[in-house]
């Protein structure tokens, strides 16, 4: 009879104790049902605008600069939210681990939760999800994808130039040639810079095995854009 009242006492304990240390202010938490929901709206809005610039050719430096921190912002957000998703299993394994344990071991779990959460009343726990600083990125989301379609070209419309086409998809051109005794190559390797755009890295060789003195070679950086004439920027070189 004494055990089970004891029992009863130190489970009405421990459903005091449980009770103090979940109801705590939200404030406190690091990762509250509010803050996750708002996480992944934000993660939401920032991935719609990131799919949509796309189906754009963009070639001013601002825009994607832009991109770019977008794109950075949304990954930090979705880390975030994994994070908070990992950290609510964590607590829910933690409980479900509690209530299988022994009651000795109950008890003593409960009582350092009780003078744990004593210690640290007044003060944050963790630190706080910085909810408002995506969502700040996820509000100027729609804004950004308005200078792309101003700014930009729909990939589907590009390109007269089928060269400048190859390029922009970040495809190499290649073209050598042996003639009368001189060989030439011209050699174009474009690279994609978050911030900078489509540059190429162009390079012409002449080598003229009969008079070598005559033989030559450049090589230059060409930034790329829809309305580039490759040829003719080579050529006027």
């Amino acid at each position: 009879m004494a055990e089970i009242v004891a029992s009863a006492v130190v489970g009405e304990t421990l459903t005091r104790i449980s009770s103090f240390i979940i109801d705590k202010p939200a404030g406190k938490r690091p990762c509250d049902r509010d803050e996750m929901e708002r996480l992944e709206m934000a993660h939401i809005k920032m991935e719609a605008a990131l799919q949509l610039s796309d189906r754009w050719q963009i070639t001013a430096a601002p825009v994607l600069l832009w991109r770019s921190k977008l794109k950075r912002a949304a990954q930090e957000c979705d880390d975030t939210l994994r994070l908070c998703r990992q950290r609510q299993r964590a607590v829910v394994d933690e409980e479900l681990r509690r209530q299988a344990s022994s009651l000795p071991t109950r008890i003593a779990h409960a009582a350092k939760s009780l003078v744990s959460s004593l210690v640290s009343r007044g003060k944050d726990v963790g630190e706080p999800v910085p909810v408002r600083s995506f969502e700040r990125f996820a509000e100027g989301a729609g804004e950004f994808v308005r200078f792309v379609e101003l700014g930009g070209t729909p990939r589907q419309h590009l390109f007269f130039d089928p060269l400048i086409g190859h390029l922009l998809a970040g495809k190499t051109a290649r073209y050598q040639a042996l003639q009368g005794g001189r060989f030439y190559y011209l050699g174009i390797r474009p690279t994609s810079f978050a911030e900078r755009g489509v540059e190429a890295m162009v390079g012409f060789v002449l080598q003229d095995f009969r008079a070598p003195a005559k033989s030559f070679s450049s090589r230059f950086m060409l930034r790329l854009s829809e309305s580039s004439d490759v040829l003719g920027i080579i050529a006027r070189c």
